[in-house]
């Protein structure tokens, strides 16, 4: 094949772009764009989720360029493209007519991930190796990609799970681990965003903050029941035992640390969390008096959100603080117990979080059900984050509202099931409440399935808008259905 010296640059420059790309979902949003300049005469490309189902199987183009620039997040009708991608499905390889080609990629989902391109002109030998050349090479990558990426995805699994444990021990702390995560990765960008603490904020350090956080209480599963679930005031003996719990903590993971000798940024972040997050600016706090930077910047972080949650949750030994209290004691504690810089930073992380409120809390949302109510508000405040997620372009912490969202809307949908059962709710009204929870839960596992791989760059619009809209609208007319049955 002779190409020539222009021709050959620019396919270095697409081989190169795609080495240098430095994310799944950049990878997958350059796809077709990739494809299309290969060839000197003008070209169109979709990239699709194929769907399989009982009724038959769906196209959802997530990419597009050339005349399907604009097709994204559209459902492929086109019967002709149909019938080129159904071909490349069925013989589980790429297929070729005369002016297409349809890249049937590999996935190790049950689906189809499919590329269909097509040229001005017929596709030459000479094009048709060039083509599969850059998508093998695209592959390539994204299986790099995906396998990092799923490490790293298993790696945070495991963190959530070990965390649990600890959670489940003092079980009125709810999703607490995981609102802290949340937070601390919302504070980290405001902090980089202000320039604050340059030196201490790397790559590294933003892409695991936010898992070491999980493990802040893990050192709690040493601490007897008794004490960890007292519902009055601890006594001075009782206080000194559960102040161990950061000494315990560190304990745990610096055994982990040593089986990797000390080599792995993740353990080390946790660790240093783990034992001195309850460290006070001022030297103060426990357990070892550290104070201003002498207490790691990652301990100082999570140390605020840790207090900012606890004081904002019910406890045995205290209802929830409103917001603007929590956030009072905080200013009041600034130079004190907390760094000024990232109260400044938290605060700011705030104004975010309401500047873009989706759906608001109102007393008429109530169902008279203080557990149904409290799992509400939690499912309204997930969607509000995750659309502040999506406008300030943190990625970390939208994946990490996913994942919480899908968590908990299940666990809410099996609680209130549960409940209406039990309060005598009429069968054929619960089968068809029950049908409407499993629709909403696909949708969400369908979004966050998205962009979890990287099909989705961003979590458009009328995602965000279907997602308030459905909550809002199950509260004010599906769930009031059962507030008289409580006989409130």
């Amino acid at each position: 094949m002779n190409l020539s010296p222009s021709f050959t640059s620019k396919i270095q420059d697409i081989c190169r772009d795609i080495e240098q790309s430095r994310s799944l979902e950049a990878l997958y949003e350059n796809l077709a764009h990739y494809l299309t300049r290969v060839s000197d005469t003008p070209a169109s490309a979709l990239m699709t989720v194929a769907k399989y189902s009982a009724a038959g199987c769906t196209f959802q183009i997530t990419q597009g360029a050339g005349r399907y620039a604009d097709a994204a997040d559209s459902m492929l009708n086109d019967p002709s493209i149909r019938e080129h991608l159904d071909k490349a499905i069925q013989q589980h390889a790429n297929h070729y007519s005369r002016n297409a080609v349809t890249f049937n990629i590999p996935h190790s989902e049950n689906l189809a991930i499919l590329v269909y391109v097509e040229l001005a002109q017929e596709i030459d030998a000479a094009s048709r190796e060039l083509l599969k050349f850059i998508n093998e090479k695209v592959v390539s990558s994204i299986h790099k990609h995906s396998f990092h990426k799923q490490s790293m995805r298993t790696g945070r699994a495991m963190v959530v799970a070990l965390a649990s444990l600890a959670e489940h021990k003092d079980q009125d702390t709810g999703d607490h681990i995981m609102r802290v995560a949340i937070m601390t990765d919302e504070i980290v960008q405001v902090l980089e965003e202000l320039g604050y603490y340059r030196e201490v904020i790397t790559p590294e350090f933003k892409r695991h903050i936010s898992s070491a956080s999980i493990l802040h209480d893990v050192g709690k599963v040493a601490i007897p029941d008794h004490i960890l679930k007292k519902p009055g005031k601890l006594d001075p003996e009782e206080r000194q035992i559960i102040e161990t719990h950061t000494v315990r903590g560190q304990e745990v993971l610096e055994k982990a640390r040593r089986m990797l000798d000390d080599n792995n940024y993740l353990l080390n972040l946790s660790s240093e969390i783990a034992l001195h997050h309850h460290e006070h600016y001022n030297g103060q706090g426990y357990p070892s008096r550290s104070a201003g930077q002498g207490i790691p910047l990652s301990a100082r972080i999570v140390g605020l959100v840790d207090v900012f949650d606890a004081l904002t949750s019910v406890r045995p030994y205290k209802k929830a603080w409103t917001e603007q209290d929590a956030v009072n004691f905080i200013n009041e504690q600034s130079g004190k117990q907390f760094d000024p810089l990232i109260i400044e930073a938290f605060h700011k992380a705030l104004e975010y979080r309401q500047g873009i409120a989706l759906i608001q809390w109102k007393d008429s949302m109530s169902v008279k059900v203080s557990r149904m109510d409290a799992d509400h508000r939690e499912l309204i405040s997930l969607i509000n984050q995750l659309a502040s997620a999506e406008k300030i372009g943190n990625r970390r912490v939208a994946e990490s509202v996913l994942d919480e969202l899908l968590n908990y809307t299940i666990d809410h949908f099996e609680r209130e099931e549960q409940f209406m059962q039990k309060s005598g709710y009429p069968l054929p009204e619960l089968l068809e409440h029950k049908l409407q929870h499993a629709l909403f839960t696909e949708t969400v596992q369908d979004v966050r399935w998205q962009y979890l791989h990287g099909f989705r760059p961003k979590i458009n619009q009328e995602v965000m808008l279907f997602l308030r809209d459905w909550l809002s609208k199950h509260i004010l007319l599906e769930d009031m259905k059962y507030a008289p049955a409580t006989g409130a």
